[in-house]
């Protein structure tokens, strides 16, 4: 077999049979190899970019290794937001870029380039990856493609790149000759769950803050021990999926949008336990003496160095894979007396509810309700990147068996459509892809992806003529002056219906809410809904500049504020 067959075997044996990419000269024979493997699905999308999204989509949606390709140059160039989405994100992926032949290579490594469509995309991608790599000997495929799947699998998932020669490719392979990848064992540390029983059963005012870290596997083990001891839990963007269905779980934390109630209880409580979230400035705030101000803090992570970033005074880091810190917790009641704190975050949650149900500013967010009662079960909800990304987060409630994606840490536009292909293809579950005009612009190729596989993609475009996010920033920070975001000012979008009729997908408009009475969302094919709206639309409920994190416009009477700070 050649290497290209044993790349793609090997990754059949490890149960991916679905490939993204866009075929190219410099990957034509990993492209063929794909094809002639009868256990093997090569899924091509229209910008490598889009690939690169559906591979994250897939390693989200099914807790497994996502693969996407493409050609050297411009091709593997375009990969890129992808790679780093993965990365930032600790989505497992591999990325295989074409390369030119070894032996064109001229040996003068100052060279401008190499060979046509040649680009050292190893040493571009190294910053976003966890291991990136040129193989320029057939003999070393074995231990590189073994290395590259135990790094992006374990520990901090995340991307890596394997660069392809072209006759690399090509080249006869037998890989039972060749070194096989050894990884080193790691000691496993010890986890000291006293102190944090301990801390549980002192504790008047427990938060438990669940982040992406915290795989599938060991979920439900946690579920029960947050149930058994009755924790309000608050959950990362990207783990909103976690308990979303329990009355414990309060939202999602984020200084700027994160959910009300979720606010109010991290600055109200008196202890704190973090597993697999990162505690970034979004989620904290930029002035960390205010963040969870009465708290003592325990993380749970496995980066080492995410943990250098200090949080609190006196944190405690325990340092450990959270599948191994969950699976050794001990599910029994620790928490004493806390139901009168219990009570007070239901009370609260029921207030913001509502007081935010009837505000005219936050009628993005009632279409997001809305949507989200008319989608079936089982759905994969996939945000792009904008207003809508806010409106998703705090107004979309999760159904049995429905999983949110989003792209966190890199935040790219374009990401919902291919995205929700990848998570599709991963677990085979229709998805809907919620975007917004400017971002759905960014990979709008995509829809004949979804028009020649004939996929049960929904899609909702919030089309308030602007760049509503950044229109924001103007208005607060810029003097208004609104450059580059609206139909004034060298920014406009085409009109969404009619681009999805040219694509042969059924599409609607609507200007209303109450029109989503004639929407449905069973069917099996492809379906875009246009919702016209105000081009002075506002992510609400928001933390401004200046205000503690908990004191949300549109602002509550400050006596009633003032009732939840007394508590």
């Amino acid at each position: 077999m050649t290497v290209s067959d044993y790349i793609i075997d090997f990754f059949v044996r490890k149960g991916i049979k679905d490939f993204f990419g866009y075929q190219g000269t410099m990957i034509a024979y990993f492209v063929d190899a794909i094809h002639r493997n009868p256990n093997a699905n090569n899924h091509s999308c229209y910008n490598e970019q889009g690939a690169s999204f559906a591979a994250c989509g897939y390693a989200q949606a099914g807790k497994k290794c996502g693969v996407a390709y493409s050609t050297s140059g411009p091709g593997a160039v375009n990969l890129l937001s992808g790679v780093a989405n993965a990365y930032f994100d600790s989505e497992p992926t591999i990325f295989i870029t074409g390369q030119l032949n070894t032996y064109e290579y001229t040996g003068i490594p100052e060279m401008r380039q190499q060979g046509f469509q040649e680009i050292n995309i190893v040493e571009m991608a190294k910053p976003i990856t966890k291991y990136a790599v040129q193989i320029t000997d057939a003999k070393d495929t074995r231990y590189e493609l073994e290395k590259a799947w135990y790094l992006a699998n374990n520990g901090r998932k995340g991307s890596v790149l394997i660069d392809l020669p072209m006759n690399i490719q090509r080249t006869e392979f037998n890989a039972d000759e060749q070194q096989k990848f050894t990884p080193s064992i790691n000691e496993t540390q010890k986890i000291e769950y006293q102190q944090i029983y301990d801390a549980l059963s002192k504790s008047k005012r427990p938060v438990i803050i669940v982040g992406n870290g915290v795989c599938d596997r060991y979920q439900s083990k946690l579920k029960a021990f947050i149930k058994i001891n009755n924790i309000p839990t608050i959950t990362t963007l990207l783990a909103s999926s976690f308990l979303s269905e329990d009355e414990l779980h309060l939202g999602n934390m984020g200084s700027s949008y994160g959910n009300r109630t979720a606010l109010m209880a991290v600055h109200k409580a008196d202890l704190l336990i973090s597993i697999g979230a990162s505690l970034g400035k979004r989620q904290t705030g930029v002035k960390l003496e205010n963040f969870a101000p009465n708290a003592q803090l325990i993380r749970i992570d496995i980066d080492e160095t995410q943990l250098k970033a200090k949080i609190k005074k006196g944190e405690l880091q325990i340092k450990a894979d959270t599948s191994n810190f969950i699976e050794g917790l001990t599910i029994n009641k620790y928490t004493q007396d806390i139901e009168e704190w219990v009570d007070f975050i239901h009370s609260v949650k029921a207030y913001y509810t509502n007081f935010d149900k009837n505000l005219p500013e936050l009628y993005p967010n009632h279409y997001i309700e809305s949507i989200s009662d008319l989608l079936p079960d089982g759905y994969n909800v996939v945000s792009d990147v904008g207003q809508h990304m806010m409106w998703v987060a705090q107004s979309f409630h999760l159904k049995k068996d429905q999983l949110m994606l989003f792209s966190g840490g890199h935040g790219a536009m374009g990401y919902a459509l291919p995205a929700a292909i990848g998570a599709y293809y991963a677990n085979r579950k229709p998805s809907i892809a919620i975007s917004g005009d400017g971002a759905f612009q960014m990979n709008i190729q995509e829809l004949q992806w979804v028009v020649r596989e004939k996929l049960p993609i929904k899609i909702v475009v919030m089309n308030n003529h602007c760049l509503g996010m950044i229109r924001s920033v103007q208005e607060d920070y810029i003097d208004s002056r609104y450059e580059g975001v609206s139909e004034e000012s060298n920014f406009s979008p085409c009109r969404f219906k009619e681009i999805a009729q040219a694509y042969g997908i059924e599409s609607k408009r609507i200007t209303f809410i109450d029109e989503l009475d004639n929407i449905t969302f069973d069917s099996q094919s492809a379906f875009l809904l246009e919702i016209d709206m105000d081009n002075k639309t506002l992510a609400l409920p928001k933390t401004f500049f200046g205000d503690p994190v908990y004191r949300q416009r549109p602002y509550i009477p400050d006596a009633d504020l003032q009732k939840m700070l007394d508590f």
